[in-house]
């Protein structure tokens, strides 16, 4: 599908107030690819099916996971599969084919380990998009116009405040995200 193609056919597939975030998403990506001298056009496809199973139903979402130490741990929590799910799902049905687009769309809400510069912008770019607020998102803004590693340190560190704070399963991938931007500093 072309890129044009795809606005479409995620539009009719997302609710209104999520398709608004995704094009925050990419507006977003694209400004960190240029900054980074991240390819433009994957940038803009990886944020536009970013949120692709969002909203699908979780038994739906199980059958694109192929990973069954995944889905025995978190198989519970649409917020941390749907990701994985959407990645397949991109893959499978709309032909998506580049492993950097499909990590990208994969690992944007919980991180990884050695992550690419794409998916370091779609995950922050998911983050700090112009339709959120929340506290401390100036700041990371700010932080991400100067170094994207360090704004993700600082996104990552008001998340898991957050999220401990709340009492929320922090899944491992974001902590060894964490810790490898650290080494590499």
């Amino acid at each position: 599908m072309k890129i044009k193609e795809l606005h479409t056919y995620v539009k009719k597939t997302l609710p209104p107030k999520r398709y608004n975030h995704t094009l925050g998403v990419i507006r977003s990506a694209i400004i960190l690819a240029k900054k980074y001298s991240v390819d433009v056009e994957k940038a803009e496809i990886a944020s536009l099916l970013h949120d692709i199973s969002k909203y699908t139903p979780l038994g739906e979402m199980k059958k694109y996971i192929k990973d069954k130490e995944l889905l025995a741990s978190y198989g519970y929590s649409k917020e941390i599969l749907h990701g994985f799910a959407g990645s397949s799902y991109a893959n499978a049905k709309l032909h998506i084919t580049d492993p950097d687009i499909l990590n990208a769309i994969k690992f944007h809400s919980i991180g990884r380990r050695g992550m690419s510069p794409l998916e370091k912008i779609i995950y922050i770019a998911d983050a700090i998009e112009e339709n959120r607020n929340y506290p401390h998102i100036e700041e990371i803004r700010e932080k991400v116009k100067i170094s994207i590693d360090e704004g993700i340190l600082l996104e990552t560190k008001y998340k898991l405040n957050h999220l401990l704070e709340v009492g929320a399963i922090i899944h491992p991938n974001t902590i060894e995200m964490r810790n490898s931007i650290l080494e590499s500093l």
